[in-house]
């Protein structure tokens, strides 16, 4: 996990100020002390936690029959600038972690940049994610993947964007209400 990290869980929920209210209510109750909320904007909220994959388990778990405003708890496992020369060395690092064999898919939820002569250029989703597949030597399976590369630009307190990198089993992205992305 990257050291600068500034958070490592991303929960989405329904819109509204109740549903804001709910939602923080039902995370402080089910992860108590261990939950810090860093920011949060439009129905998601950027939280610290000691083990982000468990939290989002336990939410998952608990949550799973209820009727929570809660959409997802998503684990993140790196947290960078949104950059694709950074997000390809993340990348890197987690291709070796997919076994053998598994099938992979990459999402990605917002825009990468690339410095081009000396200016920001934003990248096309789908060129973006070629260029991220090309270090993953796994094959793709966009339906029913074993793991998912997940990435998600978000807003850091009202104008920082930084980019949640994480490598998730595709029940760790399901809807807490059930099906999946």
């Amino acid at each position: 996990m990257s050291s600068d990290i500034d958070f490592n869980l991303i929960v989405t929920h329904e819109p509204g100020l109740d549903n804001y209210r709910w939602v923080r209510s039902q995370l402080r109750q089910l992860l108590g002390n261990d939950l810090i909320i860093v920011d949060s904007y439009q129905s998601i909220i950027l939280a610290k936690v000691s083990n982000p994959h468990e939290a989002a388990r336990v939410l998952r778990e608990k949550l799973k029959d209820s009727s929570t405003p809660i959409m997802r708890a998503i684990p993140v496992d790196y947290v960078t600038d949104p950059l694709i020369d950074k997000v390809e060395e993340i990348v890197k690092e987690l291709a070796v972690k997919i076994p053998k064999g598994a099938k992979f898919r990459i999402t990605l939820n917002g825009h990468l940049y690339e410095v081009r002569e000396g200016f920001l250029r934003r990248l096309h989703t789908l060129d973006a994610i070629k260029r991220l597949a090309e270090y993953i030597d796994r094959p793709v399976d966009l339906k029913n993947p074993d793991y998912i590369v997940f990435i998600k630009v978000v807003r850091l307190f009202k104008h920082i964007e930084k980019v949640a990198i994480s490598l998730l089993k595709k029940e760790e992205l399901m809807r807490i209400g059930g099906g999946y992305s």
